[in-house]
């Protein structure tokens, strides 16, 4: 997870004020003057950028669903779904022995998900094409139902799935989700399924953050997809976006043990300061080309780890297509 603080570092700058002269009097009909120069400190206010994230543990193995929202107005989205499912398929770790497997978001008892047995490492795209092409017909939008009544009820999933891998679940609706199980106690259930559990959710994003080119409002954002997801720091994706296949890859990414981490925003190199559980860590070095951090000692699993550094110049904003302009930025005139 990424968060934005603000805090403020002291600077002493020396600056002139104005002069002051002084008087001293009358001397043989000449004024005698003195200037005096006074040194005044101020504190700038400076702008902290903290990334953060939780590192993630090694594992062998890993199930991958796919719940897919299977109504008339997932259409037009096949074509980034299929890219999507490639990245995924291309990008997943290579010592990693994973099956994947796609079912409709459908939760109701009379659906029947495919029996073909999950695409796994050796598989291409014309697998995932015929995988998906073999999904059941289901208008169904209820993603948490779908997941929990596949995990714990469907037969042939009893033959694939394993208990003992990771799980990843991928959300992929135009709609919120349907099913009525709230968001913490769909957590709850999901936590308890797996020692780790990874999520994802490809889905309408609230209107300020969306580049759909209509409005997302309230009966199209997946709010309690993106809330879930959230939770376990995946990643969400904007449906609307035409690429899916670059979010996807970084999705992939985030489920391996960080050994690097490239920052959010430029910064002066000097002002970097990395935490791990909110204490210093120094097992660590910066390559200003990538800028990014390389972590000479991995932060064991489940440890919380900050990079805090004053901004040197904006780049995107994570999570939002927003770009700072000259005008927010202020006191960046220090040396790097």
């Amino acid at each position: 997870m990424q968060a934005f603080k603000i805090v403020y570092i002291a600077f002493f700058l020396l600056l002139a004020s104005a002069c002051t002269e002084t008087d001293y009097g009358l001397v043989i009909g000449t004024i005698e003057k003195e200037t005096v120069t006074e040194y005044v400190e101020v504190e700038p206010e400076i702008e902290i950028w903290v990334d953060s994230f939780t590192q993630v543990g090694a594992f062998d193995d890993m199930d991958i669903l796919w719940v897919i929202d299977g109504s008339c107005s997932m259409i037009s989205h096949h074509p980034q779904l299929v890219k999507g499912v490639e990245a995924m398929m291309g990008n997943l770790p290579g010592d990693v022995n994973w099956r994947l497997k796609m079912i409709t978001a459908g939760d109701s008892t009379w659906i029947t998900q495919s029996n073909l047995f999950p695409l796994t490492r050796g598989d291409d795209i014309d697998d995932a094409i015929y995988m998906l092409n073999d999904l059941p017909s289901d208008g169904g939008e209820a993603g948490f139902g779908a997941v929990k009544n596949y995990v714990e009820t469907d037969t042939y999933a009893q033959t694939w799935m394993r208990p003992d891998a990771a799980l990843l679940t991928v959300f992929v609706s135009d709609e919120p989700e349907q099913s009525g199980i709230d968001v913490s106690d769909f957590i709850w259930w999901y936590e308890n399924r797996r020692t780790t559990g990874f999520m994802a959710s490809i889905v309408n994003l609230p209107e300020a953050e969306s580049v759909c080119p209509f409005t997302t409002g309230p009966t199209h954002i997946g709010q309690e997809y993106i809330d879930a997801t959230e939770h376990f720091n995946g990643a969400v994706v904007d449906i609307c976006n035409p690429d899916w296949a670059t979010a996807v890859e970084d999705a992939t990414q985030e489920i391996e043990p960080y050994e690097d981490y490239e920052l959010q925003h430029i910064p002066y190199k000097n002002t970097i300061a990395v935490f791990v559980n909110q204490e210093p860590f120094y097992e660590w070095h910066y390559n200003s080309w990538e800028n990014r951090i390389y972590f000479d000692e991995l932060p064991e699993e489940g440890a919380l780890v900050e990079m805090a550094y004053a901004v040197k110049k904006y780049s995107w904003i994570h999570g939002h297509q927003i770009e700072m302009t000259p005008d927010n930025l202020k006191n960046n005139n220090l040396s790097p």
